[in-house]
């Protein structure tokens, strides 16, 4: 595995608080994005997300690297299931306290790349990205609540100083929690690892083969280009353009509170 460039970055310009996490070692390549905190618990003084990244970061050195697809992913799952200490009833009860990531995986072993969640990837050029629908709700949402604000006269640097639409839909997005790995979810389902997940069908798997060009990053990218550069750049762009993310990338937050970018954001390049 040749590494062509890689970049880890916290939203808020600060990488003791970001909650992506990148490993690399001769049996694989993972980027994991530990999911922003909803509940009010610290792990070590850290939030949930910075928790999950780091049991992850310490799960992935254990790993020999002949485990099979679903055999990792359910060592990852019990290795965040772990650290609940027996406290099952309270956490399933109290969705917001669980730790959370998505991640996705490089096997050298097999030539495989493993993606459960929403951070992305591309082979050769060709990016594959799972979008939540409920996502996608909640920027459309989060759009008119802060359009309606610049019509009543609020200017777009106002907003970005101080933004409101959180209040708005932040009772909405931990009611989310309730579709994570749910059969009953519906369109609006999705995947994550958080302890108590114990169905990895919709584990996505792609082969990749030998010389093939393989980027993985966070969906801390709103656009993966086929640099870092470029990746950089259309983000920077963006911020320029569209702050707050409401036009021309309608997103659950945008360039607003202190936030140098929309989220951690993490991107790695290399030849298999």
């Amino acid at each position: 595995m040749q590494v062509i460039e890689k970049f880890i970055a916290s939203k808020y310009g600060d990488d003791a608080l970001c909650e992506d996490g990148l490993f690399i070692n001769d049996k694989f390549i993972a980027v994991m994005d530990g999911v922003t905190a909803k509940g009010d618990i610290l792990w070590n003084n850290k939030t949930s997300g910075f928790h999950a990244k780091e049991t992850l970061l310490h799960a992935m050195e254990q790993l020999n690297g002949s485990e099979s697809a679903v055999q990792t992913f359910e060592y990852l799952n019990a290795q965040l299931h772990k650290q609940y200490n027996g406290n099952d009833d309270f956490f399933l009860n109290n969705t917001t306290e669980r730790i959370r990531s998505t991640i996705v995986i490089y096997s050298r072993r097999y030539k495989q790349i493993w993606c459960f969640g929403d951070c992305q990837f591309s082979i050769n050029g060709q990016v594959f990205q799972e979008e939540m629908e409920i996502d996608l709700l909640l920027a459309e949402v989060r759009s008119v609540y802060l359009q309606s604000e610049i019509i009543r006269g609020k200017s777009v640097e106002e907003l970005c100083i101080s933004d409101p639409s959180h209040d708005i839909i932040f009772p909405v997005i931990k009611n989310q929690l309730y579709f994570s790995n749910c059969e009953k979810g519906g369109k609006y389902g999705f995947n994550v690892l958080d302890g108590f997940c114990n169905d990895f069908s919709k584990l996505i798997i792609h082969d990749v083969e030998e010389g093939d060009t393989v980027i993985l990053a966070s969906d801390g990218y709103p656009k993966l280009e086929p640099s870092l550069y470029k990746s950089e750049l259309y983000l920077m762009e963006l911020k320029k353009n569209d702050p707050l993310c409401i036009e021309n990338y309608k997103a659950g937050s945008g360039f607003t509170n202190g936030k140098t970018s929309l989220d951690d954001r993490t991107y790695i390049k290399f030849v298999v």
